[in-house]
Order: C-alpha cells, then sequence, then structure tokens
C-alpha cells in the first residue's frame, strides 16, 4: 500500500447537481474518490503468524503501527476506509455504486483498483463488477421509457502494448486521438450484449485470461 501523510481531500470540479439512477443525490462537485481497503491476512500469511501491520481507527483513517517503537505512528486519510471484515458488497455499495450508476446518466466514469501483487484487486474488482452489472441490468429494466444499446470491449496492458481480450488474434493495438471521442483504440471489438448473461460470459472470458496472463486489463462498458 503506497500513500503520504498529507494524502489530499478528493479534488473537486464544480458542475450542476443532479441524482444517479440509483436514488442517490449527487454532490455539487464532480469528486476524485480514493478508497482503501483493508484484505485479511492468508492462510498462509496465518500459518506463518504474520501481523496485520494497518489499523483502522475510523471509517476514513488507516494506521500504520511502525513495528520500530521509536517512531509514532503514521496515520494516512482517505475518503473512505474499509477494514478486513468488510464485505465486497459493502465496498461496492459504499465506494463504487454511485460511481458505476453515474455513468447511466451520460457521465464518462472510472473504476480501478490499484496495489502490489496479492493485495486483492482482482477479487475486489471482480466483486464491483458483478454488483455493478446486476445494478445497470435492473435499471435497464425498471427504465421501460426509452431501449439501451450496451456495448462492452476489454483490453489488457502490458510494456504499453495493447491486445484485445475478446479478439486476442487482432494483435498489438494502436491508440489514436480521436477529434471527437479523445483517445480510443483502434480496431477493438465492441460486443453488442444481448442480456446479463451474455454480458456475464464476456466478462468470463476476461477474467480467465487475465488469470493466465496475470497482466493489467480494462473492461470497458459504453450505453446509448
Amino acid at each position: 500500500m503506497v500513500g503520504t501523510p498529507v494524502t489530499p481531500a478528493s479534488k473537486m470540479i464544480q458542475r450542476t447537481p443532479s441524482t444517479t439512477p440509483g436514488g442517490g443525490t449527487r454532490v455539487r462537485e464532480e469528486k476524485i474518490l480514493v478508497t482503501v481497503r483493508v484484505r485479511p491476512l492468508s492462510r498462509r500469511e496465518q500459518a506463518l503468524y504474520d501481523l496485520i501491520a494497518w489499523d483502522c481507527p475510523d471509517d476514513h483513517t488507516i494506521l500504520f503501527k511502525n513495528p520500530n517503537q521509536e517512531r509514532p505512528a503514521t496515520s494516512y486519510k482517505f475518503d473512505k476506509v474499509f477494514d478486513p471484515s468488510c464485505s465486497t458488497l459493502k465496498v461496492y455499495e459504499e465506494g463504487a455504486k454511485n460511481v458505476a450508476l453515474s455513468a447511466l446518466t451520460g457521465i464518462n466514469e472510472t473504476i480501478f483498483a490499484y496495489g502490489q501483487s496479492s493485495s486483492g484487486k482482482t477479487y475486489t474488482m471482480r466483486g464491483i463488477t458483478e454488483n455493478a452489472v446486476t445494478d445497470i441490468f435492473e435499471h435497464i429494466k425498471n427504465t421501460q421509457e426509452r431501449a439501451f444499446v450496451l456495448k462492452v470491449s476489454a483490453l489488457e496492458i502490458y510494456n504499453e502494448s495493447v491486445i484485445d481480450l475478446l479478439n486476442r488474434e487482432s494483435g498489438h493495438l494502436r491508440l489514436l486521438d480521436d477529434p471527437e471521442r479523445g483517445i480510443i483504440v483502434e480496431k477493438l471489438v465492441e460486443e453488442v450484449v444481448k442480456d446479463i448473461n451474455h454480458l456475464r460470459h464476456l466478462i468470463g472470458i476476461c477474467e480467465a485470461l487475465e488469470a493466465i496472463s496475470c497482466l493489467h486489463s480494462v473492461i470497458i462498458f459504453q450505453w446509448s
């Protein structure tokens, strides 16, 4: 885990207030939210009698228990902190749900996990993705007055090379600067989603390939 004692509060950009499809009220500022999830010890770590070096005294603070008793413990502030007992559902509900559902209002949103190897990134993102997919299709089902077209793309990045996870035979893809859409990936497959089971199937393909390659993967949802 990387941080600094002066971790800044969420950076804010002024914009018009709105509400999310989930019914939550969006604050006036557009935020970059930084949340931290502290994972529990693995079985191997427990067998080695390892100790958790972090405490979570409240929902916004983590405390590094320095083994050097001559130095005081160091605290770090974040928008939200989830202790080792928190479920992935709680992480999604309180740390990612509003972001995921805001995309349905036409706002570009990104949710990503950062951390060292074996810190729980894949485990957490798998749960967040599944819960987001469920909520998105629930919103589509409850919005009968309009038709949605949902597309999904998936790519992996390694040593600045981009590979299409839904068409691995395409080779390395180029990044282009589109005057209207911004940075795009040339010839990246955009699969039109038929239903929630089809989407889960596509995500499953990506997760299987990610487990084999252990690379950085990105799943992109687009709807109109």
